[in-house]
């Protein structure tokens, strides 16, 4: 429950009464101030899953489009490892059949 500045005024009053006031400022210091601009309302956190909904969509996108750049990538260099393979052992068989 929010407290109002009448009612934190009024209570300083009390307290300054009781405690004295160097008291009472440094037991008010202790208690949060209300400030409507910091509260964050139902239609904020609406916008903010929005976003947050936005930007997940457009992430995956992302994430989707590079996976597919690194797969395409990986099996070029695949292809090319498995063709340099079969020269590596043709030129061997090569040798080996020159050699005998």
């Amino acid at each position: 429950m929010a407290i109002s500045e009448a009612a934190r005024a009024d209570l300083y009053t009390g307290l300054a009464e009781v405690l004295g006031r160097d008291r009472a400022e440094t037991l008010m210091a202790y208690l949060p101030t209300f400030e409507p601009i910091d509260v964050a309302t139902k239609s904020d956190i609406a916008e903010l899953r929005t976003a947050m909904d936005r930007l997940r969509v457009e992430l995956r996108g992302e994430m989707s489009s590079r996976f597919t750049t690194v797969e395409e990538r990986l099996d070029r260099l695949f292809l090319a490892l498995i063709g340099g393979l079969f020269v590596v052992v043709a030129a061997m068989v090569g040798v080996v059949v020159a050699v005998l």
